[in-house]
């Protein structure tokens, strides 16, 4: 079964690009949609937005935005979903702790008979 399981976390990389980690905050990027709180404050930081996310049990992902973007003081929109980051210079990006958790816990966990079955019939193929 490991063999399988190393397969797939291959084909993961292949399919996303350079693998990253649940946690990662990504600079320079921003999310689109599904805001549901913004908050503009004085001295905010990405990582005050991070932990604005993480004591809200609705969020899912945040974007925090340099003063001089929103006109007035720094930003952090509380996204309830975690749409694709997209590149956003004057932005920061990250997502919830909980949901970095949930899949943290679902990178460890072995592929199912179905997922087995499916990574051996492309093994097979008809290449």
């Amino acid at each position: 079964m490991r063999p399988l399981a190393g397969l797939l976390c291959g084909l993961a990389a292949l399919a996303c690009g350079a693998p990253a980690f649940a946690d990662d905050v990504m600079e320079g990027h921003a999310r689109r949609g599904a805001v549901y709180a913004r908050i503009l404050m004085e001295d905010l930081t990405p990582n005050a937005c991070a932990a604005l996310c993480d004591g809200d049990g609705q969020c899912q992902s945040w974007v925090w935005t340099r003063a001089e973007l929103t006109g007035t003081d720094p930003g952090c929109h509380l996204l309830s979903a975690a749409p694709t980051p997209y590149r956003a210079p004057g932005r920061v990006t990250g997502l919830s702790g909980q949901l970095s958790d949930r899949i943290e816990a679902a990178a460890e966990r072995a592929p199912s008979p179905r997922e087995e079955d499916a990574l051996r019939a492309t093994l097979r193929g008809p290449y």
